[in-house]
């Protein structure tokens, strides 16, 4: 098949393909319908999606399950062999591999391909509707309400993280929300229509040139513009069944109870549903006691209700290893020296990577390695260990010292003009905003 640019593609599909689904899963003329489901990884986390794959298909016979492998790698033959369909990052219609790849990093870039990947299958297959899985999801009973809710009209099917108030004091909260988004995007389905086609090159677009991970500017990779997608798009189902994506955001208002079958979910707004699916996002496989990282709501312990979910879960993920797929490298987190690719640097190339263009960013010889090297903002070839501000302690006497020099700044300037300093900073502390100043000053003024 000829291969498309993400960007050249809406024009080119023809209304006729973009079929309406009927209800239920017979077309007419009594052939099935064409489902699918997907996810995306890279080698690192393979086993995850081969944990995945496995229970999705186990629910659903006859559908297909693909795999999306972000990685600078172009032979699928170590992801073969799985009851998945592998596919290579430099398939799916990217324009430019390694600029997406140099703008963003591996966590912006595996979520900011969704859309594109999910346009890909969509026509490479002809599907009649395609969910999007997170790796990290296990699915425990058919996805019904999902596909019901596209054959009965739906473009897309979304599911909110929570469906009741929480105010505790605990994480994630309602502003934690605020920040990341209404919907969890570890979710997407998606049917062959008009408006679902439109939803997704929408989204491309969006995800390509804003599918940052920059809370002060209001983006959060792909997730955030989900957002505004009920409003801008008409039969976007808001799927508010407890069984779908029940997560550690969402336990306050859900409880398990295991059946004959599986398991089923009890919370206000549903009643009693079948678990359909359950995504551990945060969780450490080889930590017995981990319910998330990213919670402090509840632990383990305190659930007992989950304690034999998540061990079967953690077991299973850990069965379905594979170390030598899994050591393969990423390949865009450093340039072709050994040289670490920094966020800093990421971001300063997107906001400058018109003077660099025609080139592999990731060359050590190209213009824009020399460029960062000359900026300062690329050094060595060891990545430091990723922090957040959670992880300051604000008794550290570095910490001590720079609140004590902002005291002198404040007893200085006043208090209106520090705080016209504070609004400065939180505006140029945005790495891409620094581009203002860590540019080449052989380049034209405004460029």
């Amino acid at each position: 098949m000829e291969q498309k640019h993400a960007s050249d593609r809406a024009d080119e599909v023809k209304p006729a393909r973009l079929i309406n689904l009927p209800h239920g899963d017979v077309a007419p003329g009594g052939s099935r319908l064409n489902h699918a489901a997907c996810t995306i990884v890279s080698p690192n986390y393979l086993a995850y999606a081969r944990t995945l794959a496995a229970s999705y298909l186990a629910h659903h016979p006859g559908q297909r399950f693909f795999v999306l492998i972000v990685a600078g790698l172009s032979d699928p033959a170590p992801f073969q062999g799985d009851a998945f369909t592998p596919v290579m990052l430099g398939e799916i219609g990217l324009r430019d591999v390694q600029v997406e790849a140099m703008k963003y990093d591996i966590l912006e870039l595996n979520t900011n391909v969704k859309p594109t990947f999910m346009k890909h299958l969509i026509e490479r297959y002809e599907l009649d509707a395609l969910a999007y899985i997170d790796p990290d999801i296990f699915c425990y009973a058919p996805l019904d309400p999902v596909f019901d809710a596209l054959g009965g009209g739906a473009s897309a099917v979304l599911t909110p993280h929570i469906t009741t108030p929480i105010f505790d004091g605990h994480d994630p909260s309602e502003q934690d929300l605020l920040f990341n988004g209404t919907y969890n995007l570890g979710f997407i389905a998606v049917r062959r229509c008009e408006e679902g086609w439109r939803l997704l090159t929408w989204w491309e677009e969006r995800c390509i040139e804003l599918g940052y991970s920059e809370g002060r500017t209001g983006l959060f990779v792909d997730q955030k513009w989900m957002n505004l997608a009920p409003g801008l798009f008409d039969g976007v189902c808001i799927l508010r069944d407890a069984g779908c994506n029940m997560a550690y955001w969402n336990l306050h208002e859900r409880t398990l109870d295991e059946t004959p079958e599986s398991y089923a979910v009890i919370s206000p707004v549903s009643g009693r549903v079948p678990l359909r699916f359950f995504h551990f996002s945060g969780i450490v496989v080889s930590d017995p006691e981990m319910l998330s990282k990213h919670t402090d709501r509840f632990t383990l312990a305190e659930r007992p209700d989950l304690h034999k979910l998540f061990a079967g879960y953690k077991a299973a993920v850990l069965a379905n290893k594979n170390k030598a797929a899994e050591a393969l490298p990423y390949g865009f987190d450093s340039l072709s020296d050994g040289t670490t690719v920094t966020r800093l640097a990421r971001r300063i190339y997107a906001k400058h990577q018109e003077h660099f263009a025609g080139e592999d960013p990731f060359d050590a010889k190209s213009k824009f390695a020399e460029f960062a090297k000359a900026q300062k903002l690329v050094q060595g070839t060891i990545a430091p260990a990723k922090s957040t501000w959670r992880d300051f302690n604000p008794r550290d006497g570095r910490v001590e010292f720079v609140h004590k020099l902002l005291k002198i700044v404040l007893r200085v300037l006043g208090p209106h003009k520090y705080e016209l300093l504070m609004r400065y900073l939180s505006y140029i502390t945005v790495l891409r905003n620094q581009a203002v100043f860590l540019r080449d000053p052989q380049w034209p003024e405004g460029k």
